[in-house]
């Protein structure tokens, strides 16, 4: 097994994905031989009482045998790639796919040999199992199995011809005996040989190809991560050097407010008032934007109790102007035992911000946002429901994609850049949450599907 290992290029030893592409592999291939199990039954069946072909006494059997051990080798097969343990190691993924095919081609040999060996039309599955095999193992592996394969099946072949083994003929399948044409068998091996050897070749040549590919593709989105990593850290970096000269500011408001500048009239002293609050808003503002960059960067959460209905009333009442001004109602609805939960209040606040003001924007005048909040016994579940526009169900999957926008939006020329819905489902996933999307919504009207976003959070 270490040799195989050795046979594999580097770029795989190294690509994460190419081991998972393995998983999935043998999880496929199992179940794809249950299949083939069931078509061996019908196989059966057909040859016998739809053709009306002969089989011999021992081809019954040996087609039965047969039968139950693929059964019994991949239901094996199946408990072994289920263990975690065992699935865990990459070693352990090219051994269970290089076993698999080891019994495959056992049993189509014996299958093929009992089926009229160079006459049975199933010799056609030793190409479909080269290429099969050549997704995964290392070519030169394959070339070798290949070649082993072609000298078991030149052996028997020709030992038929001479008549040292009995030839297993399916009576009625052929007028002619082509095993003992010696022009016809080395004409069959040769050609069966280089196809073999070619759909090795092509298979495995396209394969590499295509992972080297998904390598670039790999380096070059680690790029984009880095690049955005070092923007983030440029972000944090240049606000909160804008933070100490606010907080400065800040506080020689207080000394002027606290009278140690001398006296103020109450006009100029409200006006101090005021500008000391701007400046609290400002800091409130850059620690956001921080913990916003420092989420982003290494998904790091400030967790603690918080109090969702007052933390969503907050959004409400801060969107609610804007609301009015399109003589859109908005409510919110809290049903259940009011109950506290964990998280990251900037970045829900974010997030339900993001929906609510979401959810008038895309609402047209004398419209209907509805904002419910239901504490259901270990689980808070925050509704935003609108009689919008809605979003078109060929958008659907894609929505929470970065830069995407549903398009009946760029129709209607409505301004946005698609990152909002991105950031609000990380932050979702971030708190194990659950975000749901469904348009048409349940206050739908005749021309207005409307949008319904669900969110699922435990408390």
């Amino acid at each position: 097994m270490v040799l195989i290992m050795d046979l594999l290029p580097t770029s795989f030893k190294i690509y994460d994905e190419f081991w998972a592409t393995i998983k999935r592999y043998n999880q496929w291939f199992i179940k794809l031989r249950f299949w083939a199990v069931a078509s061996l039954i019908l196989f059966y069946f057909f040859i016998r009482f739809v053709l009306g072909l002969e089989l011999s006494e021992i081809q019954d059997k040996v087609i039965i045998s047969i039968t139950g051990l693929i059964l019994i080798y991949n239901s094996l097969f199946m408990r072994i790639h289920k263990n975690n343990s065992y699935s865990q190691n990459k070693v352990n993924e090219l051994r269970l796919e290089l076993y698999q095919m080891f019994f495959d081609l056992f049993s189509l040999s014996i299958l093929v040999y009992f089926l009229g060996g160079i006459e049975a039309p199933i010799f056609l599955f030793f190409i479909f199992h080269m290429i099969i095999g050549s997704l995964i193992l290392p070519v030169l592996i394959m070339y070798l199995i290949a070649g082993t394969l072609i000298v078991f099946f030149s052996l028997f072949s020709f030992l038929e011809l001479s008549g040292i083994i009995p030839h297993m003929a399916v009576k009625g399948l052929y007028n002619h005996h082509f095993y003992n044409d010696l022009n016809f068998v080395v004409g069959f091996i040769f050609i069966f040989s280089f196809m073999l050897f070619f759909c090795i070749y092509l298979t495995s040549k396209i394969v590499q190809e295509l992972y080297a590919r998904e390598g670039h593709l790999k380096n070059a989105l680690d790029q984009l991560n880095e690049a955005e990593a070092s923007k983030q850290k440029y972000i944090m970096a240049v606000v909160h050097e804008l933070k100490s000269p606010i907080a400065a500011a800040s506080s020689f408001l207080d000394l002027v407010i606290g009278g140690y500048a001398g006296s103020l009239d109450e006009s100029a002293k409200d006006k101090i008032v005021k500008a000391r609050r701007r400046t609290e808003e400002s800091i409130e503002t850059i620690n956001n934007i921080l913990r916003v960059s420092k989420f982003r960067l290494m998904n790091k959460l400030e967790v603690e109790s918080i109090d969702i209905i007052k933390l969503i009333q907050k959004i409400v009442d801060s969107i609610k102007p804007v609301a009015d001004r399109k003589n859109i109602l908005i409510s919110l609805v809290t049903k259940g035992i009011h109950t506290k939960i964990s998280g990251d209040s900037v970045l829900l606040n974010l997030a339900f911000s993001n929906l609510i003001s979401n959810s008038v924007k895309y609402t047209p005048k004398d419209g209907q946002v509805d904002v419910v909040i239901i504490f259901d016994k270990q689980k808070c579940i925050i509704k935003v429901i609108d009689d919008g526009i809605g979003i078109p169900k060929v958008d659907q999957d894609k929505i929470f994609e970065e830069f995407y926008r549903a398009s009946n939006a760029k129709a209607k020329n409505i301004e946005g850049t698609g990152t909002g819905l991105n950031v609000v489902k990380q932050v979702v996933e971030s708190h194990k949450g659950k975000l749901e999307l469904f348009s048409p919504s349940e206050i739908e009207k005749n021309d207005r599907p409307g949008t319904e976003f669900r969110i699922t959070i435990d408390i």
